[in-house]
């Protein structure tokens, strides 16, 4: 770490909301990394009376007269006023700390990022009668929001940001990153608390094994689109890419064109913008040819590997070998174009893969899960306005997936449980989910319909083993 480095640390600290930084979590973690000696003298000709008031203290220990610590040295827990962010918890590492003073709604300070997948755990006492939150926001990109706990360890996993997530793009590996931690109410919109103590560690995260199915990177080729560190890739799952673009950085609008397949195909939106509170603000509209807009809420989350992200199927598909132009359009809530000189937008157009029908639904052939692809072997169905629950046999000492659901419905909302996975899962107003599951002894999962009048449909249970 440079003294330039140093100093610009330093500075954004001052700049900061808050007026009792601590430099541990940042600025000696760093220092220990750089495997050479730092003197007292330099570091105050550098930073002037500031950095010699907290070298007097002894809190930086890496800009005293002897040789750094190890980068492997144990993070120190960073404490104030009886709030403890741990320097280590479980396998994750305190890589950056802040607590704020009582009445603080809002914390602001620097982060630089390595580029590794990390933690955001929160700490948030207040005194309150209403729900409380803390959303958390990075470079003005919104990480997320957790509830108001007054015990960091009662605050679950925090917000776990992976190594391909967007976030990424928008904080980049390396650069000094400006993060504010701000109270909010249930929805997420900024409130005043004169009771409150805010505190947010930002931990690295360690590899955790996989309690599901074997997982991997996806399999990349020199067919995907892939700008600006977004990937569409040539092949996910069963489908084949036909089209992508993404379009630069703060153009929130663009076309781009496609040759029908003649079968089904698949859209997969890429959209950075992410909003506060429940209702969506922003939208993708996308258009065939001039025709009537499809769209779809732009939720500002997802992987980098757009092709892997959340996708939907359009109502109609344009006939085999015409040629659409497609118009992309990132759009306020009421249709309305949107300027957003921050934010990437991008799509990508799938031709669907081999599928079994069921009613007027599809179920694909292959499926792409962690990675890895699964095979159709078995699909079991039953008529959901005589049937309310449908069993499967799942196999022993093998990795396998569960779709499961309901098609075609009518009548009242349908809502299915399945049992017999490690973790039960649920889908409400109808639809196929995915559950995956580790090798392990053979058993049966149990799909079970809500109660109601249902007029058509069908039950969905469907099992997937390794194709690769």
């Amino acid at each position: 770490m440079k003294l330039t480095d140093l100093r610009d640390e330093l500075t954004a600290r001052a700049n900061s909301t808050d007026e009792t930084p601590d430099l541990l979590p940042g600025v000696r973690h760093k220092i220990a990394r750089t495997k050479r000696r730092r003197t007292a003298g330099a570091a105050g000709a550098a930073g002037g009376l500031a950095i010699i008031a907290i070298v007097a203290s002894g809190i930086v220990p890496g800009l005293s007269t002897t040789t750094p610590q190890p980068a492997d040295d144990v993070p120190r827990d960073y404490t104030k006023d009886g709030v403890v962010l741990r320097g280590v918890d479980g396998a994750d590492r305190l890589e950056k700390g802040w607590i704020g003073d009582t009445g603080q709604d809002k914390l602001t300070f620097s982060w630089t990022p390595e580029g590794k997948a990390v933690r955001f755990a929160t700490y948030c006492n207040s005194t309150a009668s209403s729900l409380r939150t803390v959303t958390i926001r990075v470079n003005d990109y919104i990480v997320g929001t957790n509830e108001c706990l007054a015990d960091p360890e009662a605050s679950g996993d925090g917000i776990r940001v992976p190594t391909d997530h967007l976030l990424g793009l928008l904080a980049p590996a390396g650069k000094p990153a400006r993060v504010t931690a701000q109270l909010s109410d249930a929805l997420a919109q900024p409130v005043q608390d004169s009771s409150v103590q805010l505190a947010l560690g930002i931990y690295q995260t360690a590899v955790a094994p996989s309690s599901g199915p074997p997982s991997q990177a996806p399999p990349t080729s020199a067919d995907d689109y892939v700008k600006d560190g977004i990937r569409y890739r040539a092949k996910v799952g069963g489908d084949a890419l036909l089209a992508a673009k993404i379009g630069d950085r703060g153009k929130t609008s663009f076309d781009l064109a496609f040759t029908a397949p003649g079968g089904r195909i698949s859209l997969h939106d890429f959209c950075t913008a992410r909003h506060t509170g429940v209702d969506p603000q922003y939208q993708v509209s996308i258009r065939f040819n001039g025709s009537a807009a499809i769209k779809t809420s732009c939720s500002g989350e997802g992987s980098i590997d757009a092709g892997a992200n959340s996708s939907f199927i359009p109502g109609e598909t344009p006939p085999a070998g015409q040629r659409v132009t497609v118009t992309v359009r990132l759009e306020d809530r009421n249709g309305k174009p949107l300027s957003k000189p921050d934010d990437w937008l991008g799509l990508g157009i799938y031709a669907k893969g081999k599928a079994r029908a069921v009613g007027d639904s599809f179920v694909d052939v292959v499926k792409e899960f962690n990675g890895h692809n699964y095979r159709l072997a078995e699909v079991k169905t039953a008529d959901a306005r005589t049937a309310r629950e449908l069993e499967l046999a799942t196999p022993a000492d093998k990795p396998f997936l569960v779709a499961y659901g309901t098609a075609g419905m009518a009548g009242d909302q349908p809502t299915v449980g399945v049992t017999g996975l490690t973790d039960s899962s649920s889908n409400v107003g109808g639809g196929i989910g995915i559950a995956g599951e580790a090798a392990r002894p053979a058993f049966t999962a149990k799909l079970t319909l809500s109660p109601g009048k249902y007029t058509r449909g069908h039950l969905v249970l469907a099992l997937y083993l390794p194709a690769d």
